[in-house]
This record gives structure tokens, C-alpha cells and sequence, in this order.
């Protein structure tokens, strides 16, 4: 067991050039607890499960800090959960982590795709929206779409939910708002510069991980310990999957 894990799914990063880091599925509900509880003292969370499955918990994470753990989060659910806990110690790594921590961007859909099963690798199935964003500026920076253009197809996709921002969609999108004699062009140069936000913060994460862990300030906070902590956690473990199994 090395001494680092990794929650990651959807999010394309190089595994097999890491072999010091552990990698497990998407992190849920107990993910964290029990990395910690197996001996994982730097934890990095990328990819997160939410919806149908609950979500990891940022009180199991202020716990593990406050036992000594290093976490840190990018990409996605990562430098969401990086962004809230910050003050209590969760590092954040990334563009994207830094937008949320700015109130730059603030949506969780601004992060969210939908994605294959795990026998599959996760294979993400629609893009997530900031990767939009990323590579709409770069075509207005290179002169293929105006500003008009980029807000308007921005302001498309945004208004579709996260699982409708496929590539077809975004060829849609294109279409509805670039002149009928540049759309098809346009449509080509998005897939030439299209951008992956979310790999590039992944693998600025793992590139952490593989560095020795640094000194970090004393934490100015004790875990609080609560009833709720007790009751809805700790009362309740026998019902969290062991690590890297299968949420209920």
C-alpha cells in the first residue's frame, strides 16, 4: 500500500505513470473515513459520486485533517469540497479549484457529467462546462467566434442540463448562433482547441502527490464531535462500503 490514494472516475488522468498513488473509484459517502482508516495519510479527491449515491461528507474530511491527514481536491468534486473547507485545511489544486474558491463560478453543474459504468473506466459521456468555457474563450482569443458568439453558445449550453452538453449539443449550439457560413468551421476549430479543464487540474493533483508532503501550519480548530457527527457517521458505519467498493 503506498502511502497516497486517489478518488478519481470520469476524469481522464495517467495512472499507470503514478504507480506510488492508489487509485479508487469516485469518492461517496465514507470514501475519505475509510482511506484514512486503511492507512492513507494523503488523500487527493478529484472525482465524486452525488445524486442517487450520497455524497462525501465535509465533516469525514475535517476529521481526517484533524487526525493528521493531508487532503487535497482538484477538478471536480475535488476543488469543490476544496473550496468550502479550505479554512479548515483541505488543500486546493487547479484553475478550477481557484475559480470556485473566487466566487468565479459557483455551480456544481459547471463541473458535472454523466459517464460509462466502472467496467468501462467511467468514460465520460457528455463535457463538463467549464471545459466549455475554456475552449470558447480560446476560439474568441484566436479569432474564430466574436464575444457576442461566445456568450450566446456559452448561454446555450449553460441553460441545458449538465447530461445534454454532448458533442452533438455543442455542435447545436454552434450552429444556432454563427452565421450558416462559418457554423460548420467554427464547429471543426472547437474540436481542434477543445479543452480539458478538468484532466489538466487532475493531473496538476497527482503531480502533488508525488512530491514530499510539505510543512502545513498548525490547525486553528478542534473536530467537533457532535451528536450528529455520533449519530448519523460514526452509529452508522456497518452501512459505508469498504474502500474501493461499490456504493449502495
Amino acid at each position: 500500500m503506498n502511502e497516497s490514494c486517489v478518488f478519481v472516475g470520469p476524469t481522464r488522468v495517467p495512472k499507470k505513470a503514478y504507480p506510488r498513488i492508489d487509485f479508487f473509484p469516485p469518492a461517496a459517502l465514507g470514501s475519505v473515513f475509510r482511506a484514512f482508516e486503511q492507512g492513507y495519510r494523503r488523500i487527493g479527491i478529484i472525482d465524486g459520486f452525488f445524486g442517487n449515491t450520497p455524497s462525501v461528507w465535509h465533516k469525514e474530511i475535517m476529521f481526517v485533517i484533524a487526525k493528521g491527514a493531508e487532503v487535497v481536491g482538484a477538478a471536480s468534486t475535488g476543488a469543490l469540497r476544496a473550496a468550502e473547507l479550505a479554512p479548515y485545511g483541505m488543500r486546493g489544486i487547479g484553475n478550477i479549484y481557484r475559480l470556485y474558491r473566487r466566487a468565479s463560478i459557483a455551480d456544481d453543474d459547471e463541473v458535472c457529467v454523466t459517464h460509462a459504468i466502472e467496467e468501462l473506466d467511467f468514460m465520460p459521456l457528455s463535457e463538463p462546462m467549464i471545459s466549455i468555457r475554456y475552449t470558447l474563450r480560446d476560439l474568441r482569443h484566436q479569432g474564430i467566434v466574436s464575444v457576442g458568439e461566445e456568450k450566446a453558445i456559452a448561454g446555450t449550453l449553460k441553460a441545458a442540463h449538465f447530461a445534454e452538453r454532448t458533442i452533438e449539443h455543442i455542435r447545436a449550439a454552434i450552429e444556432a448562433h454563427v452565421p450558416a457560413g462559418r457554423a460548420a468551421a467554427v464547429a471543426d476549430g472547437y474540436m481542434k482547441a477543445r479543452r480539458d479543464a478538468k484532466g489538466d487540474d487532475g493531473k496538476r493533483l497527482l503531480l502533488w502527490l508525488s512530491a514530499p508532503r510539505r510543512p502545513e501550519p498548525p490547525l486553528g480548530w478542534i473536530f467537533p464531535r457532535t451528536v450528529h457527527w455520533v449519530h448519523q457517521f460514526e452509529d452508522k458505519l456497518g452501512d459505508i462500503p469498504g474502500l474501493g467498493e461499490k456504493p449502495v
